[in-house]
């Protein structure tokens, strides 16, 4: 039975470039096209897919429902699931939240009616409901810091904690003792982890917390609440739920004629891949978006492959990334 690497082989393809053609979700060359076709011909590949469909009452197509395509912390997670699925033979739909629940359970209802045979939803704005539903079909799922695992439920975990540990460590070493906070909303489960952990942090290293504040987790959001922070006259560095935040508190200072870092240092989360370009460049917490990626392919691929095995914990490790947003604290001037 023929597979798309048979095709990809026969083509002369790589398995990426052979998805697109068949699908239409990429335009391609016509002669591109024509030694896909030709391959697919010779190779009957179509027909037995569609057969090994019917007869296995499941469709070839694996999920992945994200929070926000537009984020940069999602493509490199997108594209490496991606990569993973159809090196399986398996065909990725991707759909996007906009952090609604009501959208998320309107992704896992198509992903049901699909009859997916797994499905990876790595946001937080999920209903619990949900979850118990896609169990109870005995459709395998891999969550993003969902905190449980059952049969046909794995979870994947940030350690916020220590990268929030190691963002405060290099600003203790760095001579701060006065720092704000600037995280996400706090509906949410991951910036309620990193606030969390921030104050819990700051407190074991006797630091001064002189705000912790909740934004958007947007560029714009980070700006407005860095605008807030009267108290950036009086705290020397910024601490931020993520790169976007930090990247508008970035603007803000600028626009207000603080210099970054010899009047305030900042400090990000994620390591997207604008951070490095951000004027200075910014420190920030780096979180391995492609082995996230790959991690979740391979938690759903172990349980569809073998429905017996319960689910899985998986822990992905954070670094902290140094650049020229953070340096030693100043002296601070007499209010």
């Amino acid at each position: 039975m023929s597979t798309i690497r048979d095709v990809a082989k026969k083509a002369g393809l790589s398995v990426a470039t052979v998805s697109h053609v068949i699908n239409g979700t990429r335009p391609a060359r016509p002669e591109t096209q024509e030694r896909v076709r030709s391959a697919v011909r010779e190779l009957g590949y179509s027909t037995n897919r569609a057969a090994r469909n019917l007869s296995a009452g499941k469709s070839s197509f694996l999920g992945l429902i994200i929070s926000d395509l537009r984020n940069p912390f999602f493509p490199e997670v997108t594209s490496t699931f991606q990569d993973q699925a159809l090196l399986h033979d398996m065909e990725p739909i991707v759909l996007n939240t906009n952090y609604d629940v009501q959208r998320t359970l309107s992704c896992v209802r198509r992903m049901v009616s699909l009859q997916v045979p797994g499905v990876a939803i790595l946001t937080s704005q999920i209903d619990p409901s949900v979850i118990d539903m896609l169990a109870s079909k005995k459709i395998p799922a891999v969550y993003l810091d969902l905190g449980r695992v059952d049969p046909f439920i794995s979870n994947i975990s940030i350690d916020y904690e220590s990268g929030i540990e190691e963002a405060l460590a290099h600003i203790t070493e760095n001579g701060h003792r006065h720092v704000c906070f600037i995280g996400g909303p706090p509906h949410l489960h991951s910036a309620r982890r990193r606030k969390k952990a921030f104050l819990e942090c700051a407190r074991a290293r006797n630091l001064e917390v002189t705000a912790a504040i909740d934004s958007d987790f947007s560029v714009r959001g980070g700006y407005y609440a860095c605008s807030k922070l009267s108290a950036t006259r009086v705290a020397t560095a910024i601490v931020t739920g993520n790169d976007l935040v930090a990247i508008g508190a970035l603007h803000c200072l600028y626009d207000r004629g603080v210099r970054v870092p010899l009047d305030v240092s900042v400090v990000g989360f994620d390591d997207i891949s604008f951070a490095q370009y951000t004027q200075p460049a910014l420190t920030t917490v780096a979180v391995p978006r492609e082995e996230i990626g790959r991690v979740a392919f391979q938690a759903l691929w172990d349980m569809i492959s073998n429905p017996s095995l319960p689910g899985k914990q998986y822990c992905v490790e954070t670094a902290l990334i140094t650049r020229q947003s953070t340096a030693k604290a100043p002296h601070l001037d007499s209010p």
